[in-house]
C-alpha cells in the first residue's frame, strides 16, 4: 500500500474531474470511473470537506448529485463562500493523501483533529 501513496494523487485527479465556475458560484465534480449505484450522499461531501479540507464552519450550499451522470454540483449563495470552498479543493487530495500516509505510519494526530462530523 505504501508504494501507492506517491501515485495516489494522480489516480484521484484521473478519477474525478473538478471544475470551478466562479460566474455561477458552482463547483462541479465529475466521477469519470463507472460507479454502480449511488455516487455519494450530500452529507458525505460535507464530511469530505471537513475531514480532508479542514472546513470548520457551516457554509450554506446546495449539493445536487446526479447518480446517472455521476456529477456532483455544489452551488453557493455568495462569492465569499464559493472562494472558501474553492481554496479547500486546491489542497483536498494532498490533505487526504497526507492523512492516509500519516495514519499508515501510526501517526493519528491529524485524525484526532477532525471536527465532529456526526452533527
Amino acid at each position: 500500500m505504501e508504494e501507492m501513496i506517491p501515485s495516489l494523487k494522480g489516480m484521484l485527479n484521473e478519477a474525478i474531474d473538478i471544475k470551478f465556475d466562479a460566474l455561477n458560484l458552482t463547483i462541479i465534480m465529475t466521477v469519470k470511473q463507472k460507479v454502480d449505484g449511488v455516487v455519494a450522499e450530500p452529507e458525505e461531501i460535507i464530511v469530505m470537506l471537513k475531514m480532508y479540507g479542514g472546513l470548520r464552519e457551516e457554509i450554506p450550499m446546495r449539493i445536487d448529485i446526479d447518480n446517472n451522470a455521476q456529477v456532483i454540483t455544489l452551488k453557493f449563495q455568495n462569492e465569499e463562500d464559493f472562494k472558501k470552498v474553492e481554496k479547500i479543493f486546491e489542497s483536498l487530495w494532498d490533505n487526504a493523501i497526507e492523512m492516509l500516509s500519516q495514519a499508515m505510519d501510526g501517526d493519528f494526530s491529524r485524525i484526532k483533529d477532525v471536527p465532529k462530523i456526526d452533527d
